[in-house]
């Protein structure tokens, strides 16, 4: 049995409309040579039963059969010229081609019928032959359309055949039987062949999809490689290939880092975090605009590159303020306004750097100088921030050696009470040994904790603390100072205790000193750092009161033991009323939340008695002591010895 042949397909499914549009792609070259043919087969037997039969039979049948063809033909001729049309004009065009299959084919085999019936043994035969080979020559040019195919022979070719099955003539019907034989065989390979042209249509758009599905996931391969998932921006990947194909034209690079996110992100989850960072990426899209790129290089780094022309060069400074400026405006995230800020440093190419990674590592040298410069602003890079980016690498190198050789050694600053002249304790101070040369805090602390080790250090310290200082014989307490950064650390209080218990220093006797900034950065982590300590019996001191943005909530949230004045108030306090003011209230809410209070920074007899007067505690400072080695305190301890200056103070002011 044939399989099934559908008429024209309806175009729904992608397959439909594959083979609708191959269909009219393969007759659109086929027909034509299909209608020659039967012109050429309708002249011919024409001319060959000329003079046998009526010349309308002869002459006219055939000129009409003719014309139709040349006007089918002329017809699809003439849509070649066009483009590919719709589907619904193809289905048109191939439903046409199945009414002229059928009406031509059975005007052709009824003028072969006439003829068959007019003419002899030999002339039949010929008829014959001449309609069923015209009609398979229509099947192979129609076989991608068997409907077309098997309306020319059932219309055209079997009224003919018919005729010769039945004609009583064995010699005839022996043709018309092979005919019928050899025309099955036809049909079923015009079956099989179009089953074949299907599967292979089937084929072509299973490969097509496969093809499409392959482009969209290298497009997306390529997204996924090239673009931070979150943001959209491209990312570090993507900015690395513009700056080696940009590399010919002058253009700017920024680094913007943002700041007080973490704080945000571990405050408010993370959530809050990744919608606060998708709205600073759409803000910085808005200020670069279209001449520039925004890229996200990951956490809350990004970059700006931004090409200029000769004598442009303040463009990229002007966008970089609009960065700081733009961020710094108040973030509306879940009906809460986030406040952040941005750091931005400039790198030019080619007037800094002439090759990608040095101009990335210039640009991220600048960016570290606006960050020290106090965040919130841009810097352009300089040949001297070079300079001082391979001094502090150096330091850092030699400090972490230097920790490795313990070449960092504690000091202690006496603390006297001002009333009775008494070392009431000592704060630890660090010293390193560097080249032979002391070096005090302030040049190496700030690197210690950019770089990770002051946790080291401090930890460090405290343990070599502990151990010289337990057996005093005057049990003085010793404070150490804990920054913000430090606070961040969940396990701080663990490893401070657990050095208290290691080296069996009481906790009572120390002192733990933080900043007013650090409750501002995190207070909720800072109020868990020091509970655990609190419970175990360390005392608490608020450092460098009246710098920093502390109120009396933060006071009362931590259960501090005092207050310590900072040396900047002190410094002036005999030549600024402002400074006598401040440290006055200061005395004044110390006094109302019944808090002691250490000024810091007293170097004058003077300065010690106007504080005595004022009601403050304690003193440090140059007037009672330099920071001293174990030995000296030691020394001073087991004499009994009251600070030179501090029995000064009490003999001018009395007991």
């Amino acid at each position: 049995m044939l399989p099934q042949i559908h008429l024209v397909r309806s175009g729904r499914t992608k397959l439909d409309r594959a083979i609708l549009t191959e269909q009219y792609r393969v007759l659109s070259r086929q027909i034509p040579l299909m209608y020659t043919l039967v012109f050429l087969d309708a002249m011919f037997l024409g001319f060959a039963s000329y003079g046998s039969v009526h010349p309308r039979l002869s002459v006219l049948a055939p000129s009409l059969l003719g014309i139709a063809a040349a006007v089918r033909s002329i017809m699809w001729v003439a849509r070649r010229g066009d483009s590919m049309p719709n589907l619904r004009r193809i289905r048109r065009y191939l439903i046409g081609t199945i009414v002229a299959a059928a009406v031509l084919s059975l005007a052709f085999g009824g003028w072969a019928l006439v003829l068959f019936d007019q003419a002899d043994l030999a002339r039949r035969t010929c008829i014959a032959l001449y309609i069923f080979i015209g009609a398979v020559t229509c099947c192979y040019c129609l076989q991608t359309f068997p409907i077309a195919a098997w309306l020319v022979m059932a219309c055209g070719a079997s009224p003919v055949i018919f005729c010769l099955v039945v004609s009583g003539d064995r010699f005839l019907v022996g043709l018309g039987v092979n005919i019928i034989l050899v025309s099955a065989v036809v049909l079923r390979m015009f079956g099989a062949t179009h089953a074949g042209f299907v599967d292979v249509l089937a084929s072509r758009a299973e490969m097509a999809a496969g093809q499409r599905r392959a482009r969209l996931a290298e497009q997306r391969a390529h997204q996924l490689a090239y673009h931070d998932p979150l943001t959209g921006l491209p990312n570090r990947r993507a900015l690395t290939e513009y700056l080696r194909r940009a590399e010919p034209n002058q253009f700017g690079l920024m680094l913007v880092d943002l700041d007080r996110f973490k704080s945000i992100n571990d405050v408010h989850g993370h959530p809050v975090g990744d919608q606060l960072l998708r709205a600073v990426a759409g803000r910085l899209n808005w200020v670069v605009g279209e001449g520039g790129g925004s890229y996200r290089l990951g956490g809350d780094e990004f970059a700006i590159t931004l090409p200029y022309a000769d004598g442009e060069v303040d463009r990229v400074r002007s966008i970089a303020h609009a960065i700081v400026r733009e961020v710094a405006r108040p973030f509306l995230i879940d009906e809460r306004m986030h406040h952040i800020g941005a750091s931005v440093g400039i790198a030019l190419y080619p007037d800094d750097a002439t090759d990608a990674d040095t101009l990335m590592r210039r640009a991220d040298v600048a960016l570290y100088q606006a960050k020290e410069a106090g965040r919130g602003c841009y810097c352009a890079f300089a040949s001297q921030m070079d300079a001082e980016i391979r001094r502090r690498s150096t330091i850092e190198a030699e400090m972490r050696e230097g920790l490795e050789q313990g070449l960092f050694y504690p000091r202690y600053q006496p603390i006297v009470d001002l009333r009775s002249g008494c070392v009431t304790g000592f704060e630890l101070l660090a010293r390193w040994r560097r080249d032979d040369i002391e070096i005090g805090p302030d040049q190496f602390i700030p690197i210690a904790e950019e770089c990770g080790l002051l946790n080291t250090l401090m930890l460090d310290l405290l343990d070599r603390a502990c151990a010289e200082t337990r057996d005093w014989p005057v049990p003085a307490s010793i404070a150490i100072n804990i920054s913000p950064g430090q606070l961040r650390d969940d396990w701080l209080s663990h490893k401070i205790l657990s050095v208290l218990a290691r080296t069996g220093f009481p906790p009572q006797r120390l002192t733990v000193e933080i900043t007013e900034n650090a409750l501002i950065v995190d207070a909720e982590k800072a109020h868990h750092a020091i509970e655990s300590l609190k419970n175990q019996g360390v005392q608490l001191a608020l450092d460098d009161f009246g710098t920093g943005y502390a109120s009396i909530q933060h006071l009362r949230m931590l259960p501090f033991d005092k207050i310590k004045i900072d040396r900047s108030f002190i410094e002036t306090l005999g030549e600024s009323t402002e400074a006598l003011r401040i440290v006055r209230a200061i005395l004044g809410l110390a006094e109302t939340l019944e808090l002691p209070v250490v000024a810091e920074g007293i170097e004058t007899v003077e300065i010690a008695q106007m504080l005595r007067a004022l009601g403050c505690a304690q003193g440090q400072g140059y007037l009672f002591g330099r920071p001293m080695a174990k030995q000296e305190v030691e020394q001073w301890l087991a004499g009994g010895i009251i600070p030179p200056a501090a029995e000064v103070l009490i003999r001018r002011s009395g007991p």
